[in-house]
């Protein structure tokens, strides 16, 4: 009789094998993959691998105080190399961790037979049965691709394909201005491709504050990507070595991008494969498995984390809902409430934001006052040869709740660590402000923003005080 048998070894469900352990239970962990998921493997890892290797190139080529910039090269062997070198260790790392903690790792699929009960069956073909007091689904996501689109895994890729792929197009196109396409659309541009963006709503990264899309729109068009917002796809044709995406614009005109390669980016869909959720019973919230609070489904002992249960589909977010859950299981009482979850988006430049964005507070009725500052006056930015960005502030009037934390820039995505914090600990705008930040670093730019929500910053031209 196992304590917990975890369906899914991704960041869900490793954190959660880990932290069954330290609670002194027998754990048993089923995954057909390599253990990370598709986070390790398939999606953040190796993504930020690419990104910050074809970022030095895109430096080297525009560093003003170097001389034979314009003969630089990438080598497409040597990057893929050095990201699956990277992939590799960490893989191993999370063996290695689950061998120190005595969890038992199964090679295969798990199947929910019922609460307390999981059907594994083997790489080989066989099957067993494990009886379990707690059950954790942790079965992640997959590309979610339109049916009419046809993923070849050469000329038209999902990241799956995309992200192993040694040859560079000469020009490709992204369907889907999400983080997803915009995280790939930085990576070919700085490999020197032509790329185009075909989004169907308003905006690019439309989930974000509008400062910041605004901001990442035109950094893309600087970089030469041509985007089409509001726009539908109709139809993706190959010939031969040739692709072409056929769409109807924002003025319905009909209208088409060549190239030789496509990147469908269209947004993710929970994996359910050894979940019958019909015949078990397994309440739904439409393609998502619905949980409480303690991310418990409505069968006994049967808990679900992550991308299977909605919700932001981020790796820390999986994280922390299996630590939630496990502590749950093991009677402990940990944090009420929902915890802030960053979000972390690394396209031409970073973003780091958390919380509401602007236009979220003002529907949501809150009575909203902001405060910003510009990489443009810190010290830090301009030695970097990085200006360009801001940090904003969206805090309470009335009481100075910190609403949300938006980051563009350099370091973003390290920067908004210090807004998690200050959130989590339910602080106020005037705690981010107070904070003594060394200089000169980037640090200074949140302090600044908060210093701003007041008229106070110190890097700023005056403004009315509060």
């Amino acid at each position: 009789m196992y304590d917990l048998t975890i369906i899914g070894g991704g960041p869900g469900g490793y954190v959660a094998a880990i932290r069954g352990a330290q609670q002194g239970f027998k754990v048993l962990l089923a995954e057909k993959d390599a253990l990370g998921g598709t986070c390790l493997n398939r999606g953040c890892i190796p993504t930020k691998s690419l990104v910050y290797d074809t970022r030095l190139l895109q430096a080297a080529r525009s560093a003003a105080v170097l001389t034979g910039n314009d003969r630089l090269a990438v080598d497409p062997a040597k990057l893929l190399a050095r990201k699956r070198q990277v992939v590799g260790g960490l893989v191993n790392g999370i063996e290695s961790l689950m061998k120190s903690h005595g969890v038992e790792v199964f090679r295969g699929l798990g199947h929910l037979a019922g609460a307390g009960k999981v059907v594994l069956r083997s790489e080989s073909g066989e099957t067993r049965e494990a009886d379990t007091r707690n059950v954790l689904l942790a079965t992640g996501s997959r590309p979610a691709v339109p049916p009419f689109i046809a993923v070849d895994g050469r000329r038209v890729q999902t990241t799956d394909e995309a992200l192993d792929t040694e040859a560079i197009p000469d020009a490709v196109t992204i369907i889907g201005g999400g983080v997803i396409g915009i995280e790939m659309a930085t990576i070919y541009l700085n490999l020197g491709c032509r790329v185009t963006i075909i989004e169907l709503l308003e905006d690019i990264l439309a989930t974000e504050d509008r400062d910041v899309r605004a901001v990442v729109g035109r950094l893309l068009k600087q970089r030469g990507a041509v985007l089409h917002v509001q726009s539908r796809v109709e139809a993706v044709h190959v010939t031969g070595n040739r692709t072409e995406v056929v769409f109807a614009d924002a003025h319905d005109r009909r209208q088409t991008a060549a190239g030789d390669r496509v990147l469908v980016a269209t947004g993710r869909a929970p994996v359910l494969t050894g979940i019958d959720a019909p015949g078990l019973g397994l309440a739904m919230d439409g393609r998502f498995v619905r949980v409480d609070s303690h991310l418990q489904t409505n069968l006994t002992g049967v808990y679900a984390v992550g991308d299977l249960v909605g919700g932001l589909m981020l790796a820390h977010k999986a994280s922390a809902e299996a630590e939630t859950a496990v502590e749950h299981m093991a009677g402990v009482h940990g944090p009420s409430g929902p915890r802030p979850i960053p979000r972390c988006i690394w396209g031409p430049t970073e973003i780091g934001a958390v919380g509401m964005s602007e236009d979220e507070a003002r529907a949501a009725g809150r009575p909203v006052r902001l405060g910003r500052f510009h990489l443009a006056a810190s010290g830090a930015a301009q030695t970097m040869g990085h200006p360009v960005g801001f940090a904003k502030v969206v805090g309470d009037a009335d009481t100075g709740e910190v609403l949300g934390v938006h980051i563009v820039g350099e370091h973003a995505t390290e920067l908004v660590g210090q807004a998690v914090a200050v959130m989590t600990m339910e602080g106020v705008v005037e705690d981010l402000a107070r904070a003594v930040m060394p200089h000169p670093t980037l640090s200074e730019t949140l302090m600044e923003a908060a210093m701003d929500w007041n008229g106070l910053a110190v890097h700023a031209p005056k403004k009315p005080r509060r």
